[in-house]
């Protein structure tokens, strides 16, 4: 699930706001994996 988020924050679909507390924790750690910028964040 976290790469599952990843991929729409990084297509500007959705924040990491949006995603539900339960995942945002393994959502960050694969943007942090997976080049992002620390903007999104």
């Amino acid at each position: 699930m976290g790469r599952f988020y990843g991929i729409k924050i990084l297509n500007n679909e959705i924040s990491i706001d949006d995603v539900p507390i339960l995942w945002k924790k393994v959502t960050q750690e694969w943007l942090s994996k997976n080049g992002t910028t620390s903007g999104l964040l």
